[in-house]
């Protein structure tokens, strides 16, 4: 994430919401959906923000671990879970990994709306880091602005989505998908609409060959 990312965010961490655009909650509503909880997860949330889905899921959970660039989202989210004895958040990226993750057991993985700001070569590299927390059949839960098609035909739904041609960078659905099996990960997609979907990516052992479900 950019400097200038880094700053927008910090300065609207205080009256930041996960749901200011529509697109971006349903997302956040699919991504919930699909994980499934269950009381032995243990789950990291990269580009946690405030720490509202970790908040959401804390009692369904064992643990949960969110990690955001923005050091003042880490503040709000801190000091918003003071009632989530299970829930800990610290200033890093999936680029960027605190050292306080490495060998805690996490076994899901859920980003909602973050990757988008990063370039392809750092989307993928952050998806080979975080598969490399995962367990043989771990899982990542990852919903975006995620074109599956020409989002210049769609201009009606950009602020529906909370897109921004300008500062974002979303990629293509099938270059994702890529990354993902290059990752080590099966993938599977959820197209929400033409300009956000959620792919989710089982880690394979290595004897699994890759493939798409």
């Amino acid at each position: 994430m950019t400097d200038s990312h880094l700053d927008r965010f910090n300065i609207a961490a205080r009256d930041y919401t996960t749901d200011k655009y529509p697109g971006r909650a349903q997302c956040a509503r699919k991504v919930l959906d699909l994980l499934e909880p269950r009381i032995d997860d243990v789950i990291l949330d990269v580009g946690c923000g405030p720490g509202t889905q970790l908040t959401q899921l804390s009692r369904s959970i064992r643990f949960g671990y969110g990690i955001d660039p923005a050091e003042q989202m880490i503040r709000r989210a801190q000091e918003s879970t003071t009632h989530c004895p299970n829930l800990q958040f610290f200033v890093g990226s999936a680029t960027a990994f605190p050292q306080e993750i490495h060998h805690i057991g996490i076994n899901k993985i859920i980003s909602n709306y973050a990757l988008h700001h990063l370039p392809d070569n750092e989307k993928g590299q952050s998806l080979r880091n975080l598969a490399s927390l995962l367990p043989d059949n771990g899982m990542i839960f990852l919903g975006d602005l995620i074109f599956s098609d020409n989002p210049d035909k769609f201009r009606a739904l950009f602020d529906i989505v909370g897109y921004g041609p300008g500062c974002d960078t979303p990629s293509r659905l099938s270059l994702l998908e890529g990354m993902f099996i290059e990752a080590g990960l099966s993938p599977w997609t959820y197209i929400l609409n033409p300009l956000v979907a959620v792919i989710v990516g089982k880690k394979r052992s290595p004897c699994q060959a890759p493939r798409r479900e």
